[in-house]
Order: structure tokens, then sequence, then C-alpha cells
């Protein structure tokens, strides 16, 4: 590892339930509007519930043909057109850098919305393997609208997608084989992921309320978010703003269960203190946590439990330990896209001095002892924050960001 190769976030977009740009999400998560609501997009009928974050944009559900953009390729290049224009640079731009930039982005759902259109088809006898051999090609067009030469790394570690692909692309960058990299991730509201969901019972039946003791389970989401992670040099070069700077991660697996989450949360303390010790950023330096905060039964007192373990000893009557939250219950769970979602709203938020509400949280669950559950908007000064995406098969992850200052913290 190059400690001396700083990497920083010049450019940022998000498309998620509550905005369709950035400035929308950052309104709508600081107001506590809600993006969840009831799904137009295939019927609920038989579903434990209607309640979805689903972009409140005029997107195509499914294409009508293999050729034609379809949910997936439009959140996708939504939220990547708005990227480079955020980061003002151009896909000639990142030509430019050549086999030096790179592309990491996660999804689950990815390519679903295709094989469900080739499903409909061949029931309706009218099978068209053409649908069938375009679902991977996603990617190729990503690689072409965005210019980049260098590899593409696509990361699928179920929900925790999207952060663990920020955390290859940090590595790479701060171990010299990249100099720039777009990172990001995507996913959209398809019936496949909804009845797989309804399946388990782990959808909410109203709105989600992540960490109260009447949680009842999840709201699917969707969304899109994209940034480009660079050096140091290379954005003070071109005198980019800088959002944030990506100072670690920490991947684990705990292998407890192919859906349920370790109860003593193992993996989630590893990745944390994984984090931390990459950044040599000490529990009681971090303000904030962006917390994966799904509102299972299972989840939020595993959660709580995990950071109270790598937090023990920083709550007292001088320091509260750091803010938590979720914002998932802003915009509901963006599967592989959330962990990318999430770390927009981190940087908003340590852009704009707050961290945004859960506004169904009312009974803060028990486990939670000390820890500060952020119920309604609070001013808060994020100098460094985690974000936490911890997903099925045991998968964890966690990235540290801190704000950008000239010289490097103490």
């Amino acid at each position: 590892m190059n400690d001396d190769r700083r990497v920083v976030i010049t450019g940022m977009s998000v498309v998620a339930g509550n905005g369709k740009n950035k400035e929308e999400f950052y309104s709508g998560c600081a107001s506590g509007k809600l993006g969840i609501r009831q799904c137009t997009l295939f019927p609920v009928e038989e579903l434990m519930t209607g309640y979805f974050g689903q972009v409140e944009q005029e997107l195509v559900y499914e294409a009508d043909s293999w050729k034609d953009e379809d949910r997936m390729e439009a959140l996708m290049n939504l939220a990547f057109d708005q990227m480079l224009k955020d980061a003002s640079f151009t896909r000639e731009a990142l030509s430019g850098y050549g086999k030096k930039a790179c592309l990491c982005m996660g999804t689950l759902l990815s390519a679903t919305g295709k094989i469900m259109a080739y499903a409909r088809r061949k029931a309706a006898g009218n099978r068209q393997l053409a649908w069938m051999s375009h679902t991977v090609n996603y990617i190729s067009e990503l690689r072409k609208k965005s210019g980049v030469r260098g590899g593409i790394y696509i990361d699928s570690a179920a929900c925790a997608s999207s952060t663990t692909a920020a955390g290859m692309a940090f590595d790479f960058i701060r171990n010299g084989v990249y100099d720039m990299a777009v990172v990001g991730g995507a996913d959209p509201l398809t019936e496949v992921s909804a009845c797989g969901f309804h399946a388990l019972q782990s959808l909410s039946t109203g709105v989600c309320n992540p960490f109260d003791e009447n949680r009842n389970g999840i709201n699917i989401g969707e969304g899109a978010a994209f940034f480009l992670f660079e050096t140091l040099e290379s954005a003070k070069a071109r005198n980019a703003r800088i959002y944030g700077e990506v100072l670690g991660y920490g991947l684990n697996n705990d292998a407890y269960h192919i859906t349920s989450p370790d109860p003593e949360g193992a993996g989630a303390v590893a990745s944390m203190k994984q984090a931390l010790a990459m950044g040599a950023v000490a529990p009681g330096q971090v303000d904030y946590i962006n917390t994966h905060g799904t509102g299972t039964r299972a989840n939020d007192p595993m959660e709580c439990g995990a950071i109270q373990k790598v937090f023990e000893g920083v709550s007292d009557e001088n320091h509260h330990g750091p803010v938590v939250n979720s914002t998932k219950a802003l915009v509901g769970h963006c599967m592989g896209a959330s962990g990318a979602v999430e770390l927009a709203s981190i940087l908003l938020g340590m852009e704009h001095g707050i961290c945004f509400p859960m506004p169904k949280l009312k009974e803060p669950l028990k486990e939670k002892g000390a820890l500060q559950l952020s119920g309604n908007s609070v001013p808060c000064e994020i100098r460094y924050a985690l974000s936490n995406s911890f997903a099925f098969a045991g998968n964890t992850a966690s990235l540290l960001v801190g704000s950008y200052e000239e010289e490097k913290k103490a």
C-alpha cells in the first residue's frame, strides 16, 4: 500500500426515489422527503407490500426490443452523464488517461430486466434468443460511453456490491495501478427482486423504519450513483472540486448463512475495523456512520451490536460517539447500488454539515445502547465517516471517507 498516493472524489451523481439528480436528492434527504411510494411498474397485489423506492421520473421499465435501452441502462446512463458534468470532465478526457483509468461498478440485478423480457416472450410463444445474448452488453456499452481504456471491473457481492467496487478502485489508485477510476453502482426495480424478498417474507408491509422496535422489513428501492476517484495530484492539476477523500475500506465474509447475518456481527465488526485501520483513524475520531440499516428484524440489532463492539468506550460525557442513520429509511434498499447511493448521501452530508433523518423512527430499538440514532435532521460536522454494506451470503464491506484537507489530518 502506497500511503503517499491520496485518493479523492471529484465528481458525483445520484438518482434515487427522492431525487433524479444530486441536488434533488440532497433536498429530499435533508427535508425527510420519502422516496418510497406505491409501485407503478409491475403488479403488486399478491405481494406483502406495494411500497417501493421507485424513481420518480419517466423511465422505461422493459424495453420493447432487445436492441432498445431498458431500465438498468436508463438509470446507469442518466447517472453517468450527470457525474461527468458534475466533474467538469469528458469522455475524451477519460480516454486521454489511456490504460491509467479504470471502471469499477457494483450491481446485483443488472440483466434481470432482459432475462424477464426473454421469459415473457418465450411464454407467449415468441422465443427470441437475442434477448439473452444481450444481457451481458451493459458494461461494454458503458465502456464505450465512458471512454475508459483501462480495466473494467464488475462486482456482484449482493447488496455490498458497489461498496466493494469503491474499495477496489481505492486499492487500485492507492497502489499505482491506475490514476483515475469511474466508480459506481446501479440496480433497477424488478419483479424478480420483489418476488424474491416477498418469498423470504422480508418486505415491510408499509414504509420501512430502520432501527425502530416496530420495524418489519425492507422496501426495495432502485437507483444509480457514479463518482470520479483520482489521485490528489491529478485533481489539483485540473483544479477539480474535491468532495472528500477515500481513506480505507474493509471486506469480509463470515459465511454464517445464505440470507441471515451472523447475530454476533463477526463480519461486520471485521470490515469496520479493517477500514479504520487502513485509514489510520481511531473509532473516537469518527463523526458519522451510514449503516446498512435495512429495517429487518435480524439486521438492525446485529448492526447496532457490531458498531458498539467497534466503538466500545467512545461514548462518554464528553464525546457521544458517531451519529448513526440509514439512507434506506428515505429511499429504500437499492440492492447492489445501495452502497453507491449511500456514499453520495455521506458526501452531501459532509458538504452541507448535516446528518439526514429517519422520518419513521419513533421507538428506537433497545439494542442501540448509547448509539446516537438520527431520527431528525441534525447539524453535524463530518470529518470522518464510515459507510456499511452488509449482504446475503455473509458479505460485508465498509468504506472510510474523510473531508478533504490540504495537509493530511493528524
